[in-house]
């Protein structure tokens, strides 16, 4: 067009700019903007609203301010599409409120905004969080402002983009309300906006209201989507309803509604949540036979479901086929497939794996090392952990409470108490936020090594770190007093656990019962027992193992 004569008017060009622009060819128009001498062209006012809008659409909304410069200085008067394009901007770098008072000086300039530019602004403010300021800007567009009144009011777009933004920010009242109050002014919700506040009533467990929602798209004739079925899935799946949801999902396919990668995490996930992790692995296969291509997520959830029941062998093939279907591992596969063999005790599995993932340039989390931590600590590889924590930090892995919890607790039933208290006390001098765990730890491994006067003293001064004892830890000094015959002593931590706000458990009861056994105070069993029966904690296979001791000789013959 260019090169044919005459030139093409300012028209034909603005026409080819536009159709570029459309296209999403943004730095395309910006380049030709750029060569005007060579076109012989003059941009106009339209021409210079494309550049404009491009430059925002680009993310450089400061580019966008020069040319808004080049119009006020050639005598152009900036209309609600200039300042809708500079909003837009602002609201893709994040600078939204900004946006809001660019959006306020739009009358200065003898412009008021319509409502694409409310729209623009409220998506903005939405995406944000903003929802307060985005409400208040919505409630303008209803009510009008105390200057100007009603500039325009809402449409389906705007209700649309503050109603979905109400729902994904947890807001389902105000949600609701704006919905009816859509409805009441005669604007018809689509499947879009329908879709919107049905996932925010399943999100916040309002399933039986987005039911009833479903039932009224139904008799306006309005069919639901993919996003409809999956939030209503999902919404059944949290309610433990796997029946309707596995019907919701039958009826997708009968309606010819293909499910997307939601759909199929969705219900993969309940399946390997309830153990059916065959049948969630027949649901991948259904996928990519359909051509829905399964995410890292989804592949994440089933590794961890074979993972769960002890299936490391078919995890492994599963996290093979995962290259073949073009889906590429990461730090999170790993991970999960690290801690299954850790699990199975094959702790050389899981270091080849680590090894592996360090080669491919993955780089390992804190959760990684952590995993690999335990297990080398379980199987008794207490160098080769310590090489593991060297590398941790040459990695710029920074250790957390749960390192060092696992550390404190694997140095100690691997018999290096004296390390444990050295690392413990480095912690504390390096003002290190320690937890609860952190002590349990500690605590349960100087008792087990007979440093019971230690372990008290470490017990007692828990209030000092501003920590109280939790049920695990009162369990681990009753249990350690209860070695020393210090029985009575246990007792009374029973009764301090009370005062404490502290409940005790089976392993609290079974434990100073056991204690009590061993002494042949049967009476206090009993006692204890009762206690048991009133605080209605459910007796184990321990506590009938106790039971069974208490009987007659005869009696625990027809027990048998």
């Amino acid at each position: 067009m260019i090169l044919t004569q005459p030139i093409p008017s300012i028209l034909s060009f603005n026409l080819l700019f536009s159709a570029i622009a459309k296209k999403k060819h943004y730095d395309t128009v910006v380049l030709l903007l750029k060569r005007p001498k060579s076109t012989g062209l003059v941009p106009d006012f339209i021409t210079l609203n494309i550049l404009l809008d491009c430059f925002c659409n680009m993310s450089k909304v400061s580019d966008g301010f020069v040319v808004f410069g080049t119009m006020l200085r050639r005598g152009f008067s900036p209309d609600a599409a200039t300042f809708t394009a500079l909003i837009k901007g602002f609201c893709r770098e994040e600078r939204v409120l900004e946006a809001a008072k660019l959006f306020r000086k739009m009358v200065a300039f003898g412009c008021r905004p319509n409502v694409i530019s409310y729209g623009t602004l409220i998506n903005g403010l939405c995406r944000a969080g903003d929802m307060s300021l985005a409400l208040k800007f919505h409630e303008e567009m209803v009510n009008g402002n105390d200057e100007f009144g009603v500039i325009c009011k809402p449409n389906g777009f705007t209700y649309g983009i503050i109603i979905d933004g109400l729902c994904k920010h947890g807001f389902i009242d105000k949600a609701k309300e704006l919905f009816l109050e859509m409805k009441s002014s005669g604007i018809k919700p689509d499947v879009v906006i329908y879709g919107s506040v049905i996932d925010g009533l399943c999100k916040n467990g309002f399933v039986d209201m987005a039911k009833a929602l479903l039932l009224e798209m139904r008799s306006r004739k309005i069919n639901p989507n993919v996003v409809v079925y999956s939030s209503l899935i999902h919404g059944l799946c949290c309610l433990g309803d796997w029946v309707e949801a596995k019907g919701l999902f039958m009826e997708m396919l009968d309606q010819g509604i293909r499910p997307n990668v939601v759909t199929f995490s969705v219900i993969i996930g309940e399946l390997c949540k309830n153990g059916k992790i065959d049948e969630a692995n027949r649901l991948l296969k259904l996928m990519i036979q359909i051509g829905v291509s399964p995410d890292k997520i989804i592949y994440s959830i089933l590794l961890d479901g074979f993972c769960l029941v002890g299936r490391i062998d078919d995890a492994r093939k599963l996290f093979v086929s995962m290259n073949n279907n073009g889906c590429r591992h990461d730090v999170v596969c790993y991970s999960i497939l690290i801690n299954g063999y850790c699990k199975e005790g094959q702790v050389e599995e899981a270091m080849s794996l680590y090894t592996e993932m360090i080669l491919k340039g993955i780089r390992p989390t804190v959760i990684t090392y952590n995993t690999l931590l335990i297990g080398l600590l379980q199987a008794s590889k207490v160098g080769d952990a310590h090489k593991l924590f060297d590398e941790m930090k040459l990695n710029k892995v920074v250790p957390n409470l749960r390192t060092y919890s696992a550390l404190i607790d694997g140095l100690c039933k691997n018999g290096y108490l004296s390390e444990a208290l050295e690392l413990f006390y480095s912690l504390e001098n390096c003002k290190f936020e320690l937890n609860i765990e952190i002590f349990s730890c500690l605590i349960d491994g100087l008792c087990k090594a007979g440093r019971l006067e230690t372990a008290w003293a470490l017990f007692q001064e828990l209030p000092v770190y501003h920590l109280a004892p939790d049920v695990v830890t009162f369990s681990i000094m009753i249990n350690g007093l209860c070695k020393i015959g210090q029985l009575e002593k246990a007792n009374e931590m029973l009764l301090n656990m009370d005062k404490m706000g502290c409940a005790p458990d089976v392993v609290t009861f079974n434990t100073l019962m056991r204690g009590f056994l061993k002494n042949n105070d049967t009476e206090k069993v009993v006692e204890l027992l009762h206690k048991m029966a009133e605080r209605n904690v459910m007796p184990d296979s321990s506590t009938f193992s106790i039971v069974i001791k208490l009987l007659p000789m005869d009696e625990k013959y027809h027990q048998c």
